[in-house]
């Protein structure tokens, strides 16, 4: 990501009324910067990236990311149904998870720990660990 998004993230983390504001303005710079929507009230575990700065990418602010997360371009992550905002209704991502280019994540499903998303693949079903997902809708590559 880049510097205002990592600025505005530890700024959502400490809370507090003065901070929040503080982390909102620096947010929007990063979105306006960088031209992605990721909220940085994600919890994003150590060692993610989102490569090419997130161009493109939309993440809901109750997204939860695993570590050394490998995330492309233009990647959708969050709720199927407009305005929800409960944690319960978008994507939980493991660790060791790389999301290719153009995928959408969306709803209460879990992505195991060590798989790989295709590019533009829709995942709309949960992902096993060790697992490739690829095409629309997304199903599993079997290794058989």
């Amino acid at each position: 990501m880049d510097i205002f998004w990592n600025i505005s993230h530890k700024m959502y983390k400490i809370g507090n009324g003065g901070g929040k504001i503080f982390a909102r303005f620096f947010e929007i710079i990063s979105m306006s910067i960088c031209s992605h929507a990721i909220s940085a009230q994600i919890s994003v575990g150590n060692g993610t990236i989102f490569y090419h700065h997130g161009v493109g990418t939309v993440v809901h602010q109750d997204v939860i990311i695993g570590e050394n997360c490998k995330i492309f371009q233009n990647v959708t992550i969050g709720a199927k149904i407009s305005g929800k905002s409960d944690n319960n209704s978008v994507p939980v991502i493991g660790n060791n998870v790389m999301i290719g280019a153009g995928a959408v994540l969306l709803g209460n499903i879990h992505i195991g720990d060590n798989s790989v998303i295709g590019a533009n693949a829709v995942v709309l079903n949960n992902i096993e660990n060790d697992a490739i997902a690829v095409g629309v809708p997304a199903y599993v590559l079997n290794n058989t």
